[in-house]
C-alpha cells in the first residue's frame, strides 16, 4: 500500500438522490456527507435545478494509507417540468442530507369552481 498525497483524489462527486412525489410538489433527498454549508448552493436557471457543494476532507493532516471516500465537489442537475414552480423552492441541510422541496405550479393545483344559482 502506498500513502496518498493531498489533492490526489479531488473529483466531481455525483451524490445519490431519492425523489418523492408529494401533494405539494416534489421532494429531493440528496446524500451529501461532509458538505460544507458555506459552500452549498441550490439554483435554477433555464429550467435546470442545480445543486453544488464542496465536500470537507475530515482527514486533513493525517497519514492516509487507504481511502474510499472522495473529496471534491458534489454536483447534480435536474430539468424541472412545467408542472413545478420555480418560485418557492426550499432547501435544508441536516445530518448530511440536503432536502429540496419544489412546489407544484399554480396551474396544476385543483381548484373548486363556485356555481352561482340564479333567482
Amino acid at each position: 500500500m502506498s500513502e496518498l498525497t493531498k489533492g490526489e483524489r479531488t473529483t466531481e462527486i455525483r451524490p445519490p438522490v431519492d425523489i418523492e412525489a408529494t401533494e405539494e410538489g416534489v421532494r429531493l433527498l440528496v446524500e451529501m456527507p461532509g458538505a460544507r454549508p458555506d459552500a452549498l448552493s441550490v439554483s435554477v436557471e433555464n429550467d435546470i435545478l442545480t445543486i453544488l457543494a464542496d465536500r470537507e476532507d475530515g482527514l486533513q493532516g493525517m497519514k492516509i494509507w487507504h481511502r474510499e471516500t472522495e473529496t471534491g465537489t458534489y454536483r447534480r442537475s435536474f430539468r424541472l417540468s412545467r408542472d413545478l414552480a420555480r418560485e418557492g423552492i426550499k432547501a435544508e441541510l441536516r445530518h448530511g442530507v440536503l432536502t429540496v422541496e419544489v412546489p407544484r405550479a399554480e396551474h396544476t393545483i385543483p381548484r373548486r369552481i363556485e356555481i352561482e344559482v340564479g333567482k
